[in-house]
């Protein structure tokens, strides 16, 4: 294994420990298939931008045990793994090795998404920063200047984040309003596990990648208006082949309406690096503005 160390990190412990139950397939089997109603809604996203598969680089960064890698190394890409839990990293290439993956991963780097000075500039097509890491990091700003510093230039980054007026609804329905004051004002809680979390809204997270030289492509919702984690009882009703259908088609149609953005649990961002010899990416409209402009008249006629 080609592996690059970091940095200490206080959360390191906990997700060395945590390492062992995600390689078992113990949370995806606790989650059913609240986890493929989550990887639909994010492939929706990803597979649009996907590179050629001669010559393309793709990143999973933040992989744990890996997630993306199982989907995209059998369809013939070739990708680096990066996790800054050695022990994830470690599990990781022990599973892509079991399937017979092991020539799809070019390199496994144990390195944190806020510090990834081993991996060069401009260095991958498509980077993928899904499970949360940007609210899981330490510094949610070095790891998107980070993100942006080894995305090619017409490359793309696909992340996915806590939302904070989600997460201060949950807490106030808990009548935890300590936290729930926290994270309103300051975008941060802290969790069980005694990490703090970062959480942003819509607007938020879209100025985070424009002010780190990124532009945004998409903002959607993913597994709108479920709990994460999921309750036992909506784990129990995806079960339902029906079910599961009619809430997979009802999501993709309303997740970039911007009152469902409020309302998810999780934030998706699509964002492209610009290409200096080409023009700029045109920035999605923005559905929230062009509400308030109907809304006060003041709008193109």
């Amino acid at each position: 294994m080609a592996a690059t160390k970091t940095r200490t990190n206080p959360a390191l412990g906990y997700w060395n420990d945590k390492a062992q139950f995600f390689a078992s397939g113990k949370r995806r089997q606790k989650n059913r298939r609240m986890a493929d109603l989550y990887e639909n809604g994010c492939w929706r996203y990803i597979e649009p931008l996907l590179p050629v598969k001669e010559g393309g680089t793709i990143l999973e960064a933040g992989c744990g045990t890996g997630r993306w890698v199982f989907r995209l190394a059998p369809m013939g890409y070739t990708l680096e793994l990066a996790d800054f839990s050695d022990e994830m990293i470690r599990h990781a290439e022990v599973l892509v090795n079991q399937q017979g993956l092991g020539e799809s991963v070019t390199n496994y780097h144990v390195l944190d998404i806020c510090d990834m000075a081993a991996l060069g500039d401009n260095a991958f097509d498509l980077v993928l920063a899904l499970g949360m890491p940007l609210s899981l990091c330490s510094d949610p700003n070095q790891a998107v200047s980070e993100l942006s510093r080894i995305t090619k230039p017409g490359g793309h980054v696909v992340c996915d984040t806590m939302n904070r007026f989600r997460r201060a609804l949950d807490l106030a329905k808990k009548n935890d309003m300590t936290q729930f004051l926290t994270v309103l004002n300051n975008g941060k809680v802290v969790a069980d596990s005694g990490l703090t979390h970062y959480c942003f809204g819509p607007e938020e997270l879209e100025a985070l990648f424009r002010e780190q030289g990124l532009t945004p492509c998409k903002t959607a919702a993913i597994t709108p208006f479920l709990e994460h984690p999921p309750s036992t009882k909506q784990v129990k009703i995806l079960d339902d082949d029906q079910m599961f259908n009619q809430l997979d088609k009802a999501f993709q149609t309303v997740a970039e309406e911007p009152w469902v953005l409020g309302l998810t649990s999780r934030l998706l961002m699509v964002a492209q690096k610009p290409n200096l010899d080409k023009p700029e990416p045109k920035e999605q409209e923005n559905p929230r503005e062009e509400a308030k402009k109907l809304k006060t008249g003041n709008h193109p006629s």
